[in-house]
C-alpha cells in the first residue's frame, strides 16, 4: 500500500550509537570482506527520475521560478567508530536547509563497515532525523561490501532503503518518520530544474584498487546506461532544454589521498562515452577518499571541476590521524592527466569535516565547502568556486570568513590562489601529472603511473579487518516494535 512521503522528524530521540560498544567493535574487527567485485541489481527502469515526483509539482515550479536550485552533496558519512563527527555534520546540514537546499545527493558509503540493514538506524535514520528534505544516493564500496559467510546479497540493504518501488516504511528506521526513496536503481538519472545527475555505482573496491563501473566480470549494463543517458542529455541541449550535467561516482577519478587510489580506467570508459555522445559533464562529484579535493580539468577547452567530497562524518580523515604526516606544500599545482589534458589541483583539505552547498542556475554552478567544527558545531566556508556555464571557465570564489576554530582549520589562502584549509600532500615522482595514488597501495612511484596505469585487479580488494555487525537485544526489540530507543542523543 502506498504511503505518503516523509523526510525529517524532529521529535525522535534515540541512542547516540549506544548499541555498538567498543568491545563489540574490537571483537568483530577480524571479520574479513569478500575480495571480489560484486554483482549489482538491474535497474527497475532506465528512465530518469524527476525531482517533481518527490517534492511535488508546486515546489518544483517554485524552484524554476526562482532561477536557481540549491542542494547538498557529500559522501562517506557513516559514524561506525566515532559518531560525534557524523552527528555534527548532520546537524549543520539540517540547519543549512534554511539557506534553500531542497535535497541531498549522497556520494556513497552511507554505512560502515558492511552494507547491512542493522547499521541503517544508527548511521542513517537517526543522524538525519532533523534533515527535512529528500536524500538521494549512489552506493559506495562499503554499502555493497559483504563479509565472508554473509547470506544477504550485496546492496540488499541499500536497495531496501533507497530503491524501493514506492515510498514505504522500512523496519530499519525503527519508527523514524523518513520513508524509503524510490530511485529506479543503484545507478540512475535524476532530473531537476537546472541540473541533471547521472549517478553510477563503482562497486566494492577498497583503498588500494580502482573503482569499476563495467568490465567482463560485472558486465556492461552501466556503460550502456551511461551512453544512453549522455545521448539523451545531448539531445536535450540540442532542443534548447539543456541543464547542467553532473556525473557522480563514489570512487574518484583523481585523488592525492594517502589511503586511496584514483580510478583512471573508469575515467577512460566515461571519457569515451562522453566523446561518443559529444557531451561532457559540467561537474564531476565523488567521495571515497576521506577528505576534500577540488581539481580543474580542461577537456577540449572546457574547464570541468572534479570534486572529491568524502568528509561527511566518517572519522578517519588523514590529516587528523596521529603520527608524522607528509609536508604540506601550497596549492594550486598544475600538470596534465594521463590523456594529456591540463589538470590543476586547486584545493586539498584532509583535516576538516563538512559538506558541499551547491547552487545551479542556467548561467553558473557555485560550490561552497561548508566546514564543520565537531567540538563547537560552528561552520564556515573552507572553499568556494564558480563555473561559468556559458564560458566554460572555473574561478575561485571569494574566501569567506570562517567561524571554525583554529584547531580544525587553517587560515584560508588568498583568493588569487585557492581558498583552502587543511594540509596539501606533495605530488611525488612525475609532478607533471596529478591525481597521485598511494605508492604503497598500488606500487606506483610517480603520479603518471598512478593515473595512467594503475592496475585493475581481476578480483577487486574489498573490506578486510573490518567490523562484522552485531545488534544488541535492545536494538532488536526496538526494531520489532518500530520504536526508537528512548534515550537522548548527545549533541
Amino acid at each position: 500500500m502506498a504511503i505518503a512521503r516523509a523526510f525529517g522528524d524532529a521529535a525522535i530521540t534515540a541512542d547516540n550509537f549506544s548499541s555498538f560498544s567498543k568491545q563489540q567493535i574490537s571483537a568483530d574487527a577480524a571479520a574479513k570482506g569478500l575480495t571480489q567485485l560484486q554483482p549489482f541489481p538491474a535497474a527497475r527502469s532506465t528512465a530518469p527520475m524527476d525531482l517533481s515526483t518527490v517534492i511535488g509539482a508546486a515546489a518544483t515550479q517554485k524552484i524554476q521560478n526562482s532561477g536557481q536550485i540549491v542542494f547538498h552533496t557529500v559522501g562517506d558519512t557513516g559514524g561506525i567508530h566515532s559518531p560525534q563527527y557524523q552527528f555534527a555534520v548532520a546537524d549543520a546540514m539540517a540547519n543549512d536547509l534554511a539557506n534553500g537546499a531542497c535535497f541531498w545527493y549522497h556520494l556513497g558509503d552511507v554505512v560502515y563497515y558492511f552494507g547491512q540493514d542493522q547499521y541503517y538506524f544508527e548511521q542513517f535514520y537517526d543522524p538525519y532525523r532533523d534533515y527535512n528534505a529528500p536524500i538521494f544516493a549512489i552506493p559506495g564500496n562499503h554499502d555493497g561490501g559483504v563479509f565472508t559467510g554473509e547470506t544477504a546479497k550485496s546492496l540488499d540493504a541499500f536497495v531496501g532503503n533507497f530503491c524501493t518501488a514506492q515510498p514505504t516504511d522500512n523496519p530499519d528506521s525503527q519508527g523514524a518518520a523518513r520513508t524509503t526513496m524510490d530511485q529506479p536503481g543503484v545507478y540512475f538519472t535524476l532530473n531537476a530544474p537546472f541540473v541533471k545527475f547521472i549517478g553510477l555505482y563503482s562497486n566494492t573496491s577498497e583503498g588500494g584498487t580502482q573503482g569499476v563501473i563495467a568490465n567482463a566480470q560485472v558486465g556492461n549494463a552501466q556503460l550502456d546506461f551511461l551512453q544512453q543517458q549522455l545521448a539523451a542529455a545531448k539531445a536535450e541541449r540540442a532542443s534548447g532544454q539543456g541543464r547542467a550535467l553532473v556525473i557522480a561516482t563514489h570512487h574518484p577519478p583523481f585523488t592525492g589521498s594517502p589511503s586511496h587510489v584514483p580510478s583512471p580506467d573508469m575515467l577512460t570508459q566515461i571519457d569515451q562515452a562522453c566523446t561518443t555522445a559529444g557531451i561532457w559533464p559540467d561537474l564531476y562529484l565523488s567521495g571515497h577518499a576521506h577528505l576534500y579535493e577540488r581539481y580543474t580539468r580542461t577537456v577540449n577547452g572546457k574547464q570541468i571541476p572534479y570534486v572529491v567530497a568524502g568528509m561527511g562524518g566518517y572519522y578517519n580523515l588523514p590529516g587528523l590521524k596521529a603520527g608524522t604526516k607528509p609536508p604540506a606544500p601550497a596549492t594550486p599545482a598544475s600538470g596534465t592527466d594521463a590523456s594529456g589534458n591540463p589538470l590543476t589541483i586547486q584545493v586539498y583539505n584532509d583535516n576538516t569535516f563538512g559538506f558541499l552547498r551547491m547552487t545551479v542556475s542556467s548561467a553558473s554552478i557555485t560550490g561552497e565547502f561548508i566546514s564543520v567544527d565537531p567540538a563547537t558545531h560552528k561552520t564556515g566556508v573552507a572553499d568556494s568556486f564558480t563555473l561559468d556555464l556559458k564560458a566554460n571557465t572555473v574561478s575561485n570564489g571569494p574566501a569567506a570568513k570562517s567561524s571554525v576554530s583554529a584547531s580544525t582549520a587553517k587560515p584560508s589562502a588568498p583568493a588569487s590562489t585557492a581558498t583552502a584549509t587543511g594540509s596539501v600532500r606533495p605530488v611525488k615522482g612525475n609532478a607533471k601529472v596529478l591525481g597521485r595514488a598511494n605508492p604503497k597501495a598500488s606500487g606506483a612511484t610517480s603520479t603518471k603511473s598512478a593515473v595512467a596505469s594503475a592496475p585493475v585487479k581481476s578480483s577487486a580488494k574489498t573490506v578486510s579487518a573490518k567490523v562484522k555487525p552485531k545488534v544488541t537485544t535492545k536494538v532488536k526489540a526496538a526494531k520489532a516494535s518500530k520504536k526508537p530507543v528512548a534515550k537522548p542523543r548527545a549533541r
